[in-house]
C-alpha cells in the first residue's frame, strides 16, 4: 500500500468516524456512547491501518453504551456547573468570593478536562466499573501532565475551529479523537513498560 493510499484511507476513516459521531450524538443524551464508539475506532487503528469504520463504531457503541452513557451525563453536569462558576467569576464584578469561585472553576475545569482526556481511552483499554475508570483516568491525567495539556490544547483548538466554521465538526471530531488516541496510547505503553520493569525487579532469582 502506497503512502498516498494510506493517507487517503486515514482521511476517509477520520471523516466517516467523525460523521458517525455527529449522527450518534444528535439526541445529546447519547454523546457518551458516541464518543466511546469513536474512541473504539481510533483504539483499534494499528500499524496495519484503520479498522472497518462502520462495524467497529457501532460495536463500540453497543459494547460501552451503559457505562459511557453515565459517564457522558456526569461530564455534562460537571461542565454545566463549571460553566456557571466561570461565568460568575468572570462577569460578577465586586461580587463576594468572586476570585475564589473563579480559581476553583479554573482548577475544576482543568481537572475535569484532563480526566475526560483519558476517560474513554481508559474505558476501552482497561474495562472496569465506571468509578474505577474515572479514578484511573484522573490518575493518568495527573501522572502525565504534558499529555493532558496537549490533549486540552487540541480540544481548545478544535472547539474554536467549530465555532468559526461549524460545518467542519465531523472532521474536527475525528482528528481530535485520533490525536487523543495516539497521545494516550503512548502513555499506556510507558505505563505497561514501567509495570513490567517493576515486576521484573520483584521476581526472585533462582
Amino acid at each position: 500500500m502506497t503512502n498516498l493510499t494510506r493517507a487517503l484511507e486515514a482521511m476517509f476513516t477520520i471523516g466517516v468516524a467523525g460523521l458517525l459521531w455527529v449522527l450518534a450524538s444528535f439526541p445529546i443524551v447519547t454523546l457518551g456512547p458516541a464518543t466511546a464508539a469513536l474512541a473504539t475506532v481510533m483504539a483499534e487503528w494499528d500499524e496495519n491501518g484503520p479498522p472497518p469504520v462502520w462495524s467497529t463504531f457501532w460495536s463500540g457503541f453497543r459494547r460501552h453504551f451503559r457505562q459511557s452513557l453515565w459517564l457522558g451525563l456526569l461530564a455534562t453536569i460537571a461542565i454545566l456547573l463549571l460553566s456557571v462558576d466561570l461565568a460568575y467569576g468572570l462577569r460578577a464584578e465586586d461580587a463576594p468570593m468572586r476570585a475564589v469561585v473563579l480559581i476553583a472553576a479554573i482548577v475544576g475545569t482543568l481537572a475535569v478536562g484532563g480526566t475526560l482526556t483519558f476517560a474513554f481511552p481508559v474505558m476501552i483499554s482497561y474495562p472496569g466499573p465506571w468509578r474505577r475508570t474515572l479514578r484511573n483516568a484522573a490518575l493518568f491525567a495527573a501522572a502525565y501532565p504534558l499529555t493532558t495539556i496537549t490533549g486540552l490544547i487540541g480540544l481548545g483548538v478544535a472547539s474554536v475551529s467549530v465555532m468559526i466554521v461549524p460545518a467542519v465538526l465531523p472532521v474536527v471530531a475525528g482528528v481530535e479523537a485520533w490525536l487523543v488516541s495516539r497521545l494516550t496510547r503512548r502513555v499506556f505503553a510507558r505505563f505497561l513498560a514501567r509495570q513490567e520493569a517493576a515486576q521484573a525487579k520483584t521476581v526472585p532469582v533462582v
